[in-house]
């Protein structure tokens, strides 16, 4: 017997070119110091003077913070990373739908996910 494949589309995921989550805008290419950010339970690999979106930051716009990261160039430890906030915004909608056959029953609900975009100013050892 002939298996038959079966052709399933999946809902558009945010790309990060759309402004989905890590979507790392310009990142220097001139070596420098790299460093892996946490922040709100996800990683980013960030270089000095690159802008990223992440999850939502209680932050004002415009004001600074400081984290704790590893360094991994020029070598390897830990260090701190100095970050701006841009802007606070809403990331795409997201639709989820309820249905059940036969029952005239229908639901449909969004999200938009708060985000944060930030500005990464100074890697420290």
């Amino acid at each position: 017997m002939e298996s038959k494949k079966v052709n399933r589309t999946r809902s558009k995921i945010a790309t990060p070119a759309e402004g989905g989550i890590k979507a790392v805008k310009s990142v220097k290419a001139d070596g420098g110091k790299l460093a892996v950010l946490t922040l709100g339970g996800s990683q980013h690999l960030v270089r000095e003077g690159s802008e990223l979106t992440v999850n939502h930051l209680d932050l004002k716009d415009g004001k600074s913070a400081k984290a704790e990261a590893v360094i991994l160039e020029p070598a390897f430890g830990k260090g701190s990373v100095t970050y701006k906030l841009l802007e606070q915004k809403k990331g795409l909608k997201i639709v989820v739908m309820k249905y059940k056959a036969k029952s005239r029953y229908r639901k449909k609900r969004g999200y938009r996910s708060k985000l944060s975009k930030i500005l990464v100013e100074k890697i420290e050892v």
